[in-house]
């Protein structure tokens, strides 16, 4: 009788194990504990900024217009030899809000310095008597924009974007000086186009990369393509013989002025979200 038990328990735990082995190969119960590695939590760079830039500004050579009974639009065989500007160094301020890792937009104020242009022009007065006023004299600007960016995704820290902006361009001639000479008479009259401003219309089209120093600073290499309007001149006024100045019926206008503009700032992040450390691995109850 103890010898038949025996065997019986024997059996009975032979069955057992390998149950239990078999309920292991399948998944059932009887599993190893699990870990889980949880997913970081990455800070945000949303929120406002306040911006700076630098650059220079290569101006593309604008439309001459003399207007008036004795400007060079007046006479059908008068013509500009040569018109050339200077490029613009340029200050620029900004603020403005990071709605999504993607999508941003701010609001600058740029000043750009006077810079130089000069040309001059034949004007046919019969067959043998041409004269050849010589103009020289300077613009400058104040830009104010709207602009909107599209960050393209961060590589390493490097963020390529897009953006466009919109706004208003206060463009000042300063006094424009002017020399005519007449070579058949060996003689010439020099006079003074008095300086003007206007407020036009202006947008741009932006284009640049942003390096992530830290949380808070960011630093851009950019180019933008600005139109900026018109400015013209007040009417010339001619210094005559004997000190006496007169109204001489030409007005100088610069149309179509732009600018490619290569530019190096930063953004400074006033509410960054610092990006939180990883916890440890969460280990599965059983």
């Amino acid at each position: 009788m103890t010898r038949i038990a025996t065997h019986l328990l024997a059996g009975m735990a032979g069955l057992a194990l390998t149950g239990v082995v078999h309920a292991a190969d399948v998944g059932g119960p009887f599993r190893a504990p699990t870990v889980v590695q949880p997913i970081a939590e990455v800070g945000s760079s949303g929120g406002w900024y306040l911006r700076g830039d630098v650059g220079i500004g290569i101006n593309s050579v604008p439309k001459f217009s003399s207007t008036g009974p004795a400007g060079i639009d007046a006479n059908p065989a008068a013509s500009w030899l040569a018109r050339g500007i200077n490029d613009t160094p340029f200050i620029g301020v900004g603020v403005g809000y990071q709605f999504t890792d993607y999508l941003r937009g701010d609001i600058t104020a740029e000043y750009r310095s006077a810079t130089r242009f000069r040309a001059n022009a034949s004007y046919p007065r019969g067959p043998a008597d041409i004269a050849y006023p010589y103009y020289d004299g300077d613009i400058s600007s104040t830009v104010i924009l709207a602009n909107a960016y599209a960050d393209l995704g961060n590589y390493h820290g490097l963020t390529p974007y897009v953006g466009a902006g919109v706004g208003m361009a206060y463009n000042k001639m300063g006094d424009t000086y002017q020399h005519t000479s007449f070579p058949a008479f060996g003689t010439y009259a020099d006079g003074v186009l008095g300086s003007s401003s206007k407020w036009n219309l202006a947008w741009a089209l932006h284009t640049g990369v942003t390096w992530d120093v830290n949380s808070r600073l960011k630093l851009e290499m950019g180019y933008s393509y600005k139109s900026l309007g018109e400015v013209g001149s007040r009417e010339l006024r001619c210094n005559e013989a004997g000190g006496v100045v007169t109204a001489c019926n030409e007005w100088l206008k610069l149309k179509n002025l732009a600018s490619n503009d290569l530019r190096l700032g930063m953004r400074w992040l006033l509410n960054p979200v610092e990006p939180r450390p990883m916890p440890a691995p969460v280990v599965a109850k059983y």
